[in-house]
């Protein structure tokens, strides 16, 4: 029988741990009124870990692991923002074609040990100069 690497336990446990965070991330937002839509969207631009609409306003929603708000917007790079707004930009469009109209931002809800999740609201929005 031949082992594992450690690698590959580190990156099953990353895995399951985001699959947890992501499922937390989903109990706050229902509390906060939303609908989840999609967890773990994909389409060929890119992944959107949660998908949540209250009203008119869907929310792409962005989970991130960190000990503080700061650190986790600065662990969102420009690329990133960019294939996260091409994958919501996607999303839009099926819709639209469905005769479906929504106004689209992007949250970020910060989890990490010992702290209350923190959803912030309106990071960046769809279609802004620069994405």
């Amino acid at each position: 029988m031949t082992k594992k690497p450690a690698a590959t336990y580190k990156k099953r446990a990353a895995y399951k741990r985001g699959l947890m965070g992501e499922h937390l991330a989903a109990m706050l937002l229902r509390l906060k009124g939303y609908r989840i839509i999609a967890m773990r969207y994909r389409n060929p631009a890119g992944e959107i870990d949660i998908i949540a609409r209250r009203g008119k306003v869907v929310a792409f929603v962005e989970v991130k692991a960190r000990s503080d708000e700061a650190s986790a917007l600065e662990s969102i790079s420009h690329k990133q923002k960019q294939r996260i707004s091409r994958a919501a930009d996607h999303w839009l469009a099926e819709q639209a074609s469905k005769g479906k109209s929504f106004f689209g931002r992007f949250d970020v809800i910060v989890l990490g040990a010992g702290m209350i999740p923190h959803h912030i609201q309106g990071v960046w929005h769809v279609g802004e100069a620069g994405l």
